[in-house]
């Protein structure tokens, strides 16, 4: 039983475990091989007029000029722009286009979050393409237009059937390695989901412009295109995504799901990749903190085959409230999305070294704009890497920026932080010609972890809209001390209450010791300390509650943390206290049993115990040493006369027998202890009961010789005999007895057995006693769970870890203590010692035969409970070591013989003068059903 018990507890521990990392556990970013990335700050090398800063422009580049093109864009004053922008990556050179005269010198309307592409098709069109966007009153377009990277002029596309309603931020693109149709010579983009303001469209609803014609300076308006419409697969709604095209891979990552005062409050984790020709949908696992008007480019490094699958994740914003996500952004985190696997990998490239050596990264910033090439944009050795050019934006502060990055990943692998890829030697360098010494990657283990909920999202995935009555996001932060002392409370109680177990009382013993008293003193104090912790950690977190966000309503309880944490404090801290207060206060007492005076009288009616009760009622003691005319006490002759084991007492009759007073030598406890082993056999009619390790004597002390006077050693030779028979022997060997019915047993051990201290069993604690510790011990639980997912979310993983290490111990030694019995009262010292303990042995049952004794009062004279029955036949003769008259020392037995000096008596005399004793003992035998059995001798 035993064995099965630590088996099974051994498999519950296991799925505990496994239910815990499995519950708070979350998917870890992938460690695959991407190239050495670097960011490079190339603004300071940049000439000419800097353009207006702006964000969510359109950004174009044309290898054959060199000429990267920035259009449109929203402007520091909250209105989109018509500018054209084109900076020159061979000379490093800003410029505003300038077209010859006879060519269009407009532009298309002003706007921003327009999608875009690159339309290249051989000498057909060599041209830079925009479509819809926000217009400068707010409105959604639905236009498209074209650049000319050779004459630089728009020229606006003519539409040749019904195109999709007007919107803006929309995902779409074009991959501009897919080379065009070699029939038709025409380019397909994609767009896909959207807003017009009020309404929202789900980034399934993917539209085809499929455009063809001809660009050139004599036919300048020339092209035109045709829109067709496909459903693919069941994506949601999202503005404000970062979004590219791969192949015919439409990829959208994170934004909103909401048009009303979006902010990176409302990003979301949900990454999109819709494959068009096969219309499927793939949804890669969230793992990169949601970005906020984030930016998303292919890696076009020719180096690995693997590389045309990945795209990268650079800038945008979130909300560090609402996730974190490690230091990665501020440190210019690049994420890596495998489109063919789905998995994301976290990677920190190297910074600018600068001047000064120290590296820097672009900081966050919203609506910037990026673009990748095969080769080096700048930079004397285009061969050397692969580049991705990133411009403007929003930061964190509000200022719209000019800033020129360059993100290269030069032509290697990496596989492992800090990873060895073949980079040149030297120091790490700057600039434009950076080749790539010294740069190497560090990778993120871990997923960004969600800290609290954002409120963005509505039932069946359905857009937020704006509206009147809308949802705004509540964000709350509290202060050092909640953090602190939360679980600090907990990290106390836990010892506090072990240290009340150990305090109390264990399976084997009853006995308080000062041990016990300064533990529970102690454990006390911790549980006070941590009632302290637990109160100030909440009030903490009422008047520290501060507003992260924007909002629009305070609650009390704003989020699920501060409801689960009030609710089980208000359990743990208020109500247990009172339940455990109204249980004291209302259980009964239970007062020892005190025997009453008609217990008493009733008991003394019985001939033959009223003798005993009178021992037991008696208030005089007898003197030491007594004098010739004062009564001598008479003791019972198997007991002592103390509830306490081990105690003497003086208790007893008295009797008017004084010449032995003399003779009895020094008063000393009587103790023989090299008494030959002998067999005694009980009568036929005697009673056998249970022999148990509990076992608590009547009232009566242990009796010595010098308390029997020669007179009462003649008469009843049984309160000398049996008497130092029980104080000096061991080991005893036991014979087969040939009566039926008689048990083989020692003298009268069975009405003095060793007093030993009892084994107290366990104890099951009251069924309202059961259900206020199992609602306790569940109230602690919840609250260290509670206490870990916070610990997981706001603090870093050490104090995670070490909380988990700390719970993890504190129920290994409940369990180790109620294993070893600690305390005895316990429900789960009970129950493991039920699976532990052995079966108890049978009971057999004896038979009484005696004359029944009254059972009135007996509740105070427990009796003995030894297997053996009390009347025992003496053998008739005893061997002695040595003349001794009066038997005041332990030297050895008397024998009849020297007693008597009748050496000279034949066998008949001797045996008819034996039963002559033994018939004026009139020895009686009484029983009580389940009582112990008293023997009283009238004489």
């Amino acid at each position: 039983m035993a064995t099965d018990f630590r088996q099974c507890s051994a498999i519950a521990w296991l799925f505990f475990i496994k239910h815990i990392s499995t519950a708070y556990a979350q998917k870890l970013p992938s460690i695959f091989q991407v190239p050495p990335l670097q960011w490079l700050n190339i603004t300071g090398s940049i000439q000419g007029a800097t353009p207006a800063a702006v964000k969510y422009s359109s950004i174009g580049y044309d290898p054959t000029t060199s000429n990267l093109i920035i259009f449109g864009g929203e402007s520091s004053s909250g209105i989109p722009t018509d500018q054209t922008y084109l900076l020159d990556l061979g000379t490093l050179t800003w410029s505003t286009p300038q077209p010859q005269a006879g060519l269009p010198q407009g532009s298309p309307p002003a706007r921003y979050m327009a999608v875009s592409g690159e339309d290249f098709s051989s000498s057909y069109r060599h041209a830079h393409l925009v479509m819809g966007g926000k217009g400068i009153s707010g409105q959604a377009l639905t236009d498209v237009w074209e650049f000319d990277y050779i004459n630089k002029f728009w020229s606006e596309v003519s539409v040749t059937t019904s195109g999709p309603p007007a919107r803006w931020g929309a995902s779409g693109g074009r991959d501009d390695t897919v080379p065009p149709n070699a029939t038709t010579t025409s380019n397909t983009f994609y767009m896909s989901g959207g807003t017009d303001g009020t309404n929202m469209y789900p980034l399934s609803d993917v539209w085809e412009f499929t455009i063809s014609g001809t660009l050139a300076s004599n036919l300048v308006n020339s092209t035109n295109g045709a829109w067709s419409h496909q459903t693919v697969g069941n994506a949601s709604y999202s503005v404000n995504q970062a979004s590219t095209v791969v192949q015919t891979n439409l990829i959208s990552v994170s934004g909103c799901n909401t048009t009303n005062n979006s902010n990176e409050s409302c990003a979301e984790g949900n990454s999109y990749v819709l494959e068009v020709e096969s219309n499927m949908e793939i949804n890669p696992p969230s793992c990169p903190a949601p970005r906020y008007g984030g930016s998303l480019a292919s890696n076009l490094n020719p180096f690995s085959s693997s590389y045309a699958n990945q795209v990268f994740l650079v800038l945008g914003t979130f909300n560090s409230s609402l996730w974190n996500d490690q230091g990665g952004l501020q440190k210019g985190e690049v994420a890596v999305l495998d489109i063919g696997s789905g998995d994301w990998s976290r990677v920190l490239p190297a910074g600018d070294p600068g001047q000064d050596g120290v590296q820097t990264y672009p900081t966050p910033r919203e609506g910037a704009v990026a673009l990748s090439y095969s080769q080096a944009l700048v930079g004397s050795n285009k061969g050397v890497a692969s580049d991705t050019i990133v411009f403007g934006g929003q930061d964190e502060s509000g200022e719209y920026l000019t800033e020129v990055w360059i993100l290269r990943a030069y032509n290697g692998s990496i596989s492992s932080s800090g990873g060895n890829w073949g980079a040149p030697s030297g120091a790490l360098q700057t600039g434009i010609n950076a080749n790539g010494a010294n740069v190497t990657i560090q990778y993120l283990t871990q997923c960004a972890v969600q800290l609290m909920s954002s409120s963005s999202t509505t039932p069946s995935g359905s857009p937020a809209t704006s509206t009147s009555g809308s949802q705004s996001y509540q964000l709350y932060s509290v202060s050092f001390a909640h953090k602190l002392l939360a679980p600090l409370s907990l990290a106390i109680l836990l010892p506090s209450l072990l240290l009340l177990r150990l305090a109390l009382p264990p399976a084997q013993t009853h006995r308080p010791t000062h041990r016990n008293l300064a533990l529970f003193y102690l454990s006390a104090i911790v549980a006070l300390a941590a009632y302290g912790a637990g109160v100030g950690g909440l009030v903490s977190s009422f008047t520290s509650m501060s507003s992260t966000g924007t909002t629009t309503k305070r609650s009390i309880l704003p989020t699920r943390h501060g409801i689960a944490g009030l609710a089980l404090f208000i359990a743990l801290y208020v109500m247990m206290p009172f339940l455990y207060l109204f249980h004291l206060c209302c259980s009964p007492s239970q007062p020892p049993k005190e025997v009453s005076p008609e217990a008493i009288t009733s008991r003394a009616n019985s001939t033959d115990t009223a003798e005993k009760l009178a021992a037991y009622t008696a208030t005089q003691h007898s003197q030491y040493p007594p004098s010739q005319h004062s009564p001598r006490t008479r003791l019972h002759s198997w007991g002592g006369s103390s509830f306490l084991l081990g105690r003497r007492s003086r208790e007893g009759r008295t009797s008017t027998d004084s010449e032995s007073m003399h003779s009895s030598g020094p008063q000393r406890a009587f103790e023989v202890v090299n008494r030959p082993a002998r067999i005694r056999r009980s009568s036929a009619n005697g009673l056998a009961y249970p022999n148990t390790d509990v076992y608590q004597r009547v009232p009566v002390a242990p009796r010595s010789l010098g308390d029997v006077d020669w007179l009462d050693r003649r008469r009843s030779l049984n309160a000398v005999n049996e008497l130092d028979l029980v104080s000096g022997q061991g080991q005893r060997n036991f014979i087969h007895s040939s009566t039926p019915n008689t048990a083989e047993m020692l003298s009268t051990r069975a009405l003095m057995p060793t007093p030993t201290f009892p084994r107290v069993a366990h104890e099951l604690p009251s069924l309202f006693e059961i259900c206020l510790r199992v609602l306790f011990h569940t109230l602690v639980l919840a609250l260290c769970i509670l206490s870990l997912v916070a610990l997981w979310n706001w603090a870093n993983l050490a104090l995670f870890t070490v909380f988990l290490l700390w719970t993890f111990i504190f129920y290994i030694c409940l369990f180790t203590l109620a294993w070893h019995g600690r305390p005895r009262r316990s429900t789960l010292t009970y129950l493991i010692a039920r699976f532990r303990a052995e079966p108890p042995p049978a009971v057999s049952p004896g038979t009484p035969t005696s004359r029944p004794l009254s059972v009135v009062g007996n509740e105070q004279y427990p009796f003995p409970t030894d297997t053996r029955g009390p009347y025992l036949h003496e053998p008739p003769y005893r061997a002695a070591r040595a003349h001794d008259d009066v038997s005041t020392t332990i030297g050895g037995p008397r024998s009849v013989e020297t007693d008597y000096d009748e050496e000279d008596l034949d066998e008949e005399t001797r045996q008819r003068r034996i039963e002559e004793e033994m018939g004026r003992r009139e020895v009686s035998i009484v029983t009580v059903p389940k009582r112990r059995l008293w023997i009283t001798n009238p004489s």
